[in-house]
C-alpha cells in the first residue's frame, strides 16, 4: 500500500516545504494512546526514546513532557527547526538531521522506538532489522498515525461536489483506517524482528475554523501536488462551503498505536 502507490521520500520533502503550516495545523495525538504506550511497553523512568521521523515534534512533545531522553531522527531542515524551537524547554531532546536509512548510531541502545506518521517513509529494507538492532533485548517499537474518519453526511455531500468539479481525483477526507490498520498489522505479524504486541484504537475529534482547515489541507501531500490554479479554485469552494455552516468544521480522526516487542532472537 505505503510503499507501491506514492513516492514516499518525495512526499516526505514536499513537508518540508510547508513546515510552519505543518506545525500549526496538523492535529496533536490523543493523550490516552501516550499513556497506553508507556504502560505496555513499561519503559523506565531513565529510559531512552528513539524518534524516527519527529517532524515539527507533535509527537515528540507528548513523551519529553513525562522527562524522557529522546534522540529525534528528523531529514527534513525546517520541520527539524521547528521541531528544536518546540522542544527548547526540554535539555533531554536532541536531534539528527539525516535519514534513518543514513543515521550511523554511536552504539548506544534505546529502550524505545517510536514513530508517528512516518514510518512508511523508512525503506522496508530496513524498517524493521535497523530498528531491532538499536533496541535493548525485548524492547519495543510502536508506531502510530491518526486515520481520517468520515465527515458528517450533509457537509460531505457538499463537499463531495465541490472535490468532482475542481479534483475529481481526490476526495473530502477519504477514510482510509481499515486498510492502512491491515497493512500494520500484517507487517508487523510477519517480520522476523518484532512480535505485535497490542493494536490500540482511540476516536477523537477536532473542530477547525475555515482558515484552519484550509491550512490543514495545505498540508496534504494530495492537495499539494495539485496545479496551483486548481487547488486555488478548490479551496475557494471549500471556503464557501464552509462559510455558509458557520465557518468551522468538526473533523473526526481515529488515532491507531502499533506496540510490537523485539524478538529475543532478533
Amino acid at each position: 500500500m505505503y510503499d507501491s502507490v506514492i513516492d514516499w521520500k518525495k512526499d516526505s520533502q514536499s513537508f518540508d516545504t510547508v513546515a510552519e503550516l505543518y506545525d500549526t495545523y496538523r492535529p496533536s495525538y490523543p493523550v490516552p494512546l501516550v499513556e497506553q504506550i508507556l504502560s505496555t511497553t513499561d519503559i523506565p523512568g531513565d529510559g531512552r526514546i528513539l524518534e524516527i521521523g519527529s517532524g515539527t515534534g507533535k509527537a515528540t512533545i507528548l513523551f519529553a513532557q513525562r522527562g524522557y531522553s529522546i534522540l529525534c531522527i528528523e531529514p527534513g531542515e525546517h520541520l527539524a527547526r521547528i521541531a528544536r524551537k518546540n522542544l527548547a524547554a526540554f535539555p533531554k531532546v536532541n536531534f539528527q538531521l539525516t535519514t534513518f536509512e543514513n543515521w550511523e548510531s554511536d552504539g548506544n541502545l534505546f529502550d524505545l522506538v517510536i514513530s508517528a506518521q512516518a514510518f512508511h517513509w523508512v525503506t522496508q529494507e530496513v524498517r524493521y532489522q535497523k530498528t531491532a538492532h538499536l533496541l535493548k533485548p525485548r524492547g519495543y517499537l510502536v508506531i502510530f498515525y491518526n486515520h481520517y474518519r468520515p465527515l458528517g453526511a450533509s457537509i460531505r455531500q457538499k463537499l463531495d461536489h465541490v472535490y468532482q468539479r475542481y479534483a475529481p481525483e481526490l476526495g473530502p477526507d477519504q477514510p482510509n483506517s481499515h486498510r492502512s490498520i491491515q497493512y500494520w498489522i500484517n507487517e508487523l505479524s510477519e517480520n522476523d524482528c518484532f512480535d505485535l504486541v497490542e493494536v490500540k484504537r482511540f476516536l477523537w475529534q477536532e473542530i477547525y475554523s475555515t482558515p484552519q482547515y484550509l491550512g490543514l489541507l495545505n498540508t496534504y501531500s494530495d492537495h499539494l501536488r495539485l496545479p496551483e490554479e486548481r487547488r486555488q479554485k478548490l479551496f475557494g469552494g471549500i471556503k464557501e462551503i464552509l462559510e455558509q455552516e458557520g465557518n468551522r468544521i468538526e473533523k473526526p480522526y481515529e488515532a491507531v498505536a502499533y506496540i510490537a516487542r523485539k524478538h529475543s532472537s532478533a
